[in-house]
């Protein structure tokens, strides 16, 4: 039978990042190598994320990492956008381009404020509620 590998975890996803950004830094790859691995990275942090936050209740360490992880998801690729505009390389492999980096770091702001976001007070839930769906949200 085969091995069902671990799902990744906060501390793997981390090294990976911050790897990448000694990396990035001291300048060891082309920009296209670093843009790969941040996408890499993401792809990791998104299978921790759908492990540790969607699977399953968050504990408040998972929140705590996730929240970490995230800001510097979205740093190092605020920083690949940035260098990318100056260098003007728009694209960085056959099918990656600067538009998609963009994209990614959207989405990243987006599971960023889905769980640590600002929350909607209850007055105005209920409000739109009210007003959209003419219906009143039961209490608890």
């Amino acid at each position: 039978m085969a091995e069902v590998a671990d799902p990744p975890r906060w501390q793997t996803i981390g090294r990976l990042i911050d790897q990448n950004q000694r990396d990035f830094l001291a300048g060891r790859n082309s920009l296209a190598e670093d843009v790969a691995s941040w996408l890499k990275a993401v792809d990791l942090f998104q299978v921790a994320q759908d492990e540790q936050m969607i699977l399953r209740d968050p504990s408040a360490d998972d929140l705590r990492q996730h929240r970490t992880w995230i800001a510097s998801l979205i740093a190092e690729g605020e920083r690949l956008v940035t260098e990318a505009i100056s260098r003007n390389e728009l694209k960085f492999a056959e099918q990656v381009k600067l538009s998609d980096l963009e994209a990614t770091i959207e989405l990243l702001y987006l599971w960023q404020r889905e769980w640590h976001g600002p929350k909607m007070p209850a007055a105005r839930r209920r409000e739109i509620l009210q007003a959209v769906f003419n219906v009143e949200e039961p209490s608890t």
